[in-house]
């Protein structure tokens, strides 16, 4: 009985003890006295709480923040105090200047004055690119007008001051192409400039065509034609140009004569003598035989010819022939010589041949049989292309003809090389023989540098130049290969193959069997 009551006791006692440290106490409704402020509760009282001041209320609880102290200043006794500042701390910018600061940022003495082209930044003096766009430059148009479409235009550069006023300023220009006139009507734009279009094709300056009557050069009939160019058409610096050349109309043939712009057989009656035989007779002048004159007199006169000629625009020497150029000009010399006894009446003739025109310039020079000048035996008549009548040459003497001649324009010439024979021939009442001379001149035409030696990789060869002959083979072989035609040729391949692959096995094989060799030595 007593053991079970001090049991009880003690389980009462434990219990008692858990109550007292595990339970929480009730909490004790009191009144917080103080000023009420709506849900903050009743403010009793101030404090400093960190470095601000808070309301408390009569329990000490803190309320709302009654101020908030500065960064130079400590919450002490519910009051904020200032700190003492530190002086000249930092410096900084106030205005255009530098200032130093005490540590409460109390702006103090000068430390720097920016000048007018400074600006502070950064407690610096910092120099200012620009504060306006004219202390870039000036805006204006720059370079010569230009034409852009069918419009003048010029190009027009503008300044600007970026950030202006401050250390990031910068300057920068950009241009632009600014309209300048507007080309109407019949203008067009050319060199920066509207001007008028003279002509833009070659019919606005009048019609090509011949012109003039026909006329004689040499032994044909020509007449000049006149063509229209417009130069540079369609701009501002067109302008019309003519020019003028020969066209050949027709060719005298036969014993035709040019006369008068026509070919006809214009024959001059008893124009020269000339014996046959020992009888003389008169020719006219397309040497058709006339009259008998009577018996010819001495038959055995030597009278030799020759002909050279020279370039007078190259300024070579005379030969018998010579290379000329389309429009060179040319001078031809005729040596006429009586060696044994006298030449009566002598007629010499040049015919000219086509794209060789008489230039006159006509010289008839004698010398005796001593070298020295004498007179030609009465003169002369007539000229050297319808015929010079030269009288008597004594024995001895000799007669030296001259004249120039041109040669015709170059589209009267296709392009390379021409030869114009140009012959000479003499007669005389008192000898037999008509003597003649010839001299040639070879005219070239130059054409398009290197045109005809430039390959073009064919010789007009078929089995060298064509394409199909070794597409056309190789077609064929691929066809046999195919068809097994060369089987033998595979079967033999394939057998050196082999025979190659068991060569390289075996020389493997006898290499591997020496390094073994070796390693068991």
């Amino acid at each position: 009985m007593q053991t079970s009551n001090k049991l009880t006791i003690l389980t009462i006692f434990t219990l008692a003890v858990c109550v007292v440290l595990f339970v929480p106490a009730p909490t004790v409704l009191a009144s917080c006295n103080g000023s009420y402020s709506g849900s903050s509760g009743y403010q009793d009282y101030t404090g400093c709480d960190g470095n601000a001041i808070y309301w408390f209320n009569s329990c000490d609880q803190r309320l709302e923040l009654y101020q908030q102290c500065g960064a130079n200043q400590t919450c002490e006794n519910a009051q904020c105090v200032n700190n003492a500042c530190a002086g000249d701390d930092y410096t900084g910018c106030s205005g255009n200047a530098v200032y130093w600061f005490d540590s409460c940022d109390n702006r103090l003495e000068l430390y720097q004055q920016c000048t007018s082209s400074q600006v502070c930044q950064d407690a610096q003096c910092k120099n200012i690119g620009c504060s306006t766009d004219s202390q870039c430059g000036a805006d204006t148009t720059i370079g010569s007008p230009f034409c852009q479409g069918n419009n003048v235009y010029q190009n027009y550069k503008t300044y600007k001051c970026n950030n202006p006023g401050t250390s990031l300023s910068s300057c920068s220009n950009s241009t632009v192409a600014r309209l300048q006139t507007t080309c109407t009507g019949n203008q067009t734009c050319s060199n920066g400039s509207c001007g008028s279009v003279n002509c833009s094709t070659n019919s606005q300056c009048g019609s090509s065509g011949s012109i003039g009557s026909f006329f004689c050069q040499g032994n044909n009939v020509y007449q000049n034609y006149k063509t229209y160019t417009c130069n540079n058409p369609g701009t501002t610096s067109s302008y019309c140009s003519d020019a003028t050349s020969l066209q050949l109309q027709t060719i005298c043939t036969g014993n035709q004569t040019c006369s008068n712009g026509s070919c006809g057989n214009t024959c001059t009656q008893n124009s020269q003598q000339r014996c046959i035989g020992n009888s003389m007779y008169w020719f006219d002048s397309c040497g058709v035989q006339g009259a008998y004159v009577g018996t010819c007199g001495q038959t055995n006169s030597n009278l030799t010819v020759t002909k050279m000629v020279k370039n007078i625009t190259t300024n070579n020497v005379f030969t018998t022939s010579t290379y000329a150029s389309p429009s060179d000009m040319l001078l031809f010399m005729i040596t006429l010589r009586a060696d044994s006894s006298d030449a009566q009446n002598v007629y010499v003739r040049d015919v000219l041949p086509i794209n060789l025109t008489y230039n006159n310039q006509l010289t008839v020079a004698c010398t005796t049989n001593n070298g020295s000048n004498g007179s030609c035996n009465n003169g002369y008549s007539g000229d050297i292309v319808s015929g010079l009548r030269l009288n008597t040459i004594s024995a001895g003497q000799t007669v030296t003809i001259t004249y120039q001649s041109q040669v015709a324009g170059a589209n009267n010439f296709t392009f390379g090389t021409t030869t114009l024979n140009n012959i000479v021939t003499t007669t005389s009442s008192n000898v037999s023989s008509i003597p003649s001379a010839m001299a040639s001149v070879i005219v070239t035409k130059a054409g398009v540098l290197g045109a005809s030696t430039i390959s073009t990789g064919l010789t007009n060869n078929f089995w060298v130049d064509s394409f199909l002959l070794p597409l056309l083979i190789t077609l064929i072989v691929i066809w046999m290969w195919r068809s097994g035609m060369f089987f033998g040729i595979e079967k033999w391949l394939d057998s050196k193959k082999k025979t190659r692959r068991g060569y390289k096995a075996e020389k493997e094989l006898l290499s591997r069997i020496e390094k073994i060799s070796k390693i068991e030595r």
